[in-house]
């Protein structure tokens, strides 16, 4: 089997991005630096939600964007991406401190794996509640008042733990079936 070299790239540019460094300085600008093949057209981060950058990355793309650690700037994006939760509740279910968001912005730091992978959960369960309810606005409303199928938990609340998560997922989905009990 033979390797394929791709000659359209610069060859220093792609070896920058072999060491751990490289991938580090590449994905520290925000969610539109990640390097080839997670890098993503803004528009299409964007689109009508800002949460669709996680539901558009692979499986393995996005195993990949949450161990190597997810750029603080992209954190900051996602927070600033909610208009009717309450931050601290956001901050709560990513599991940083508005510090840590604070002294990333200037040094172009990485969260470490724990924070991107909850941040990723968040920004997966958000789009999946748009798609559900039909607005940010609604999703926001519904992720922040307690649910009578979670015990009346409130969902950003288990939005903690893998476990919670899925629970909200499965609700979710219940939801988007029209099955209740």
């Amino acid at each position: 089997m033979t390797a394929k070299i791709d000659l359209s790239k610069p060859k220093s540019r792609a070896i920058a991005r072999a060491t751990p460094q490289g991938k580090a300085k590449a994905l520290a600008g925000s969610i539109s630096a990640l390097p080839a093949p997670k890098r993503r057209q803004r528009a299409d981060l964007v689109g009508n939600s800002t949460f669709k950058f996680a539901t558009k990355l692979s499986p393995l793309q996005a195993h990949d964007l949450v161990t190597e650690g997810l750029p603080v700037a992209a954190a900051r994006e996602l927070m600033a991406s909610f208009h009717v939760l309450d931050r601290n509740a956001v901050l709560r279910a990513v599991g940083i401190s508005e510090r840590t968001l604070q002294r990333g912005k200037a040094a172009g730091k990485l969260l470490d794996a724990n924070a991107s992978d909850r941040a990723m959960r968040l920004a997966m369960v958000a789009e999946q509640a748009i798609d559900v309810l039909g607005s940010q606005a609604a999703a926001e409303r519904w992720l922040s008042t307690p649910a009578m199928a979670l015990d009346q938990r409130i969902p950003i609340d288990l939005l903690q733990s893998s476990e919670g998560a899925d629970l909200v997922r499965t609700l979710l989905t219940r939801m988007d079936y029209g099955v209740y009990a």
